[in-house]
C-alpha cells in the first residue's frame, strides 16, 4: 500500500487529491497533493491541525512551523525522512515573505502590521501601507499615507 493509500485508511474525514501544487483546503476538507512526501505530510499537518486561515501574517509563519511539526511526527510514523534542509528552505520562503511585505516602501526599514486594520505602519517615517495577499506573485505595497 502506497503512502496516499495509507493515509486515506488513516484519515478517512480528510480527502487526498493529486494536484500539481501542494495545498490545504479547509473548506472542502482536501489535502491537494504533488509526488513529494514531505509536502504532503506538511499538508496533513495543516489538516490535523485545523488550520483554515490566518489574520496577521505573522500567523501565518506560525502555522507554517506548526504543520512541519506534525510532518515531521507523521513522518516517524509512516517511515518518510524529511531533512531539516528542506523544512527550513520552506519556512525560509515564507519569512522572507514577511520581510518584503513589512519592508516601508518609503524609507525601507520594517514597520509593524496593525491587528485591526492589518494595514502595516513605519515607526521611523510614519508611512502606512497595505500589501497585495498573493504569496507567490509580484508584491505590491500601496501607500495609504505619508
Amino acid at each position: 500500500m502506497n503512502l496516499v493509500d495509507r493515509l486515506r485508511v488513516d484519515y478517512p474525514e480528510i480527502r487526498f487529491v493529486k494536484s500539481d501544487i501542494a495545498r490545504w483546503s479547509s473548506s472542502d476538507k482536501t489535502v491537494y497533493y504533488s509526488d513529494d512526501a514531505a509536502e504532503l505530510l506538511h499538508e496533513l499537518g495543516h489538516a490535523i491541525s485545523n488550520h483554515s486561515g490566518y489574520n496577521l501574517d505573522v500567523e501565518l509563519l506560525k502555522i507554517e512551523r506548526q504543520a512541519w511539526q506534525v510532518a515531521q511526527q507523521l513522518a516517524l510514523r509512516y517511515d518518510i525522512q524529511i531533512d531539516d534542509d528542506v523544512i527550513e528552505e520552506a519556512l525560509d520562503s515564507y519569512r522572507q515573505w514577511l520581510h518584503l511585505r513589512s519592508k516601508c516602501p518609503t524609507c525601507g526599514l520594517n514597520g509593524i502590521q496593525s491587528s485591526d486594520t492589518l494595514q502595516y505602519n513605519c515607526p521611523n517615517c510614519l508611512t502606512s501601507w497595505s500589501p497585495n495577499p498573493a504569496k507567490t506573485k509580484r508584491l505590491i505595497r500601496k501607500i495609504i499615507k505619508k
